[in-house]
């Protein structure tokens, strides 16, 4: 009994955790706007003091990279010359910790009433949760679109993940550019059909 158990509870944390620990993407946009005449683009090049991306030249250009590409693989065209929108990115990481318990339940050697240490012949009823907590380092990237004939922010998609190493890795940098770009078409996508 107590190995079905365990088991059933490691196979319920290994479907729940990879979902808890995706990415997550946010976007926000400008409901009246026209997003058809949006065909061409290019960056914003110029960046503030405080932008870790006006050091880090190399992240910089692999979250550039990445998104020109999935803008291209979306039917968007880069232009130098009168693009119709700029695209403008952002990229932060932060040191996060998460607090996980393991559920309460069950019968077992510390059965009764009490308090005392777990597994090691507490006097209480059933096992009582585990408490832990996990160190990690989340990154975020922020794109804005923005109408090149207005300057007016149009649309603004942010994507956290849990990065390793320095900063992004070219896959983290390609997956958050997959997600952000998707998020964007199917923005436009609701504008399209309520207008």
């Amino acid at each position: 009994m107590k190995v079905s158990g365990i088991c059933l509870s490691l196979l319920f944390l290994m479907a729940v955790v990879p979902a808890a620990l995706g990415a997550s993407v946010k976007s926000d946009y400008q409901k009246d706007f026209d997003f058809d005449q949006l065909r061409t683009f290019a960056f914003k090049t110029e960046r503030a003091g405080n932008d870790p991306l006006a050091t880090n030249t190399i992240e910089a250009e692999r979250i550039q990279n990445a998104l020109a590409a999935q803008l291209s693989a979306n039917g968007f065209t880069q232009a130098a010359d009168n693009p119709d929108f700029i695209v403008a990115f952002y990229s932060r990481t932060q040191t996060r910790t998460r607090v996980e318990s393991t559920p309460s339940f069950g019968f077992g050697r510390g059965f009764g009433w009490g308090y005392g240490v777990p597994f090691r012949g507490r006097w209480r009823w059933g096992y009582g949760p585990e408490i832990w907590t996990t160190t990690f380092m989340q990154g975020c990237v922020m794109a804005d679109i923005i109408d090149a004939k207005t300057q007016e922010l149009v649309w603004r998609g942010v994507v956290q993940d849990t990065v390793h190493g320095i900063g992004q890795s070219e896959k983290e940098a390609n997956n958050a550019a997959k997600d952000l770009v998707k998020r964007y078409v199917k923005d436009t996508k609701k504008v399209a059909k309520r207008g």
